[in-house]
């Protein structure tokens, strides 16, 4: 299936701006990474192909993110939405599609859902315009670039309340 996640991820920015930042080596490689932590969720949608997945782990005040920087990534986002427990989405794709466009959203809420949590966090290239516009969509919050986290350029931090409430403070 890991191979089929990898086509439905590259098949879903083709033809797109953020097509530059979704190489497939670089998909794999985070699905075999975060595949690998605890509390990793992986979910599918399929009718008779797969048309979405999302996966991630929680971050909690029980698990550790690792030192990094300026801080770990649970306390810049703790910092950032006074939530001390969340999911860090990893990725999220839904076959480009009218009739699939809330395959997305729903995997998602569901995620969260599963792994008992009321927050989202993922990390995007800032550059990566397209995959911005589609979280937007889905109703997640820009909170702006984190200096600090390892990796060429400082990434964009996206949250995502399932509440619906905003999850930053104001």
């Amino acid at each position: 299936m890991r191979e089929d996640i990898a086509d439905l991820a590259a098949e879903s920015v083709a033809g797109t701006v953020g097509e530059a930042y979704h190489d497939r080596g670089d998909f794999l490689h985070r699905l075999a990474v975060t595949a690998h932590r605890p509390g990793f969720a992986l979910l599918v949608a399929e009718t008779t192909v797969l048309v979405g997945c999302a996966f991630g782990l929680p971050v909690g005040s029980d698990s550790s993110c690792g030192r990094q920087g300026g801080g770990t990534l649970q306390e810049i986002i703790q910092r950032l939405t006074s939530c001390a427990r969340f999911v860090v989405l990893t990725q999220v794709v839904a076959r480009p599609h009218a009739q699939h466009r809330d395959i997305a959203h729903r995997l998602q809420q569901r995620l969260l859902t599963d792994l008992h949590c009321s927050l989202a966090v993922t990390l995007l290239h800032p550059a990566d315009r397209g995959t911005r516009a589609a979280f937007s969509s889905w109703g997640w919050q820009n909170m702006g670039e984190v200096v600090g986290l390892p990796g060429p350029v400082a990434p964009c931090v996206l949250t995502f309340s399932a509440e619906g409430q905003p999850s930053a403070r104001r």
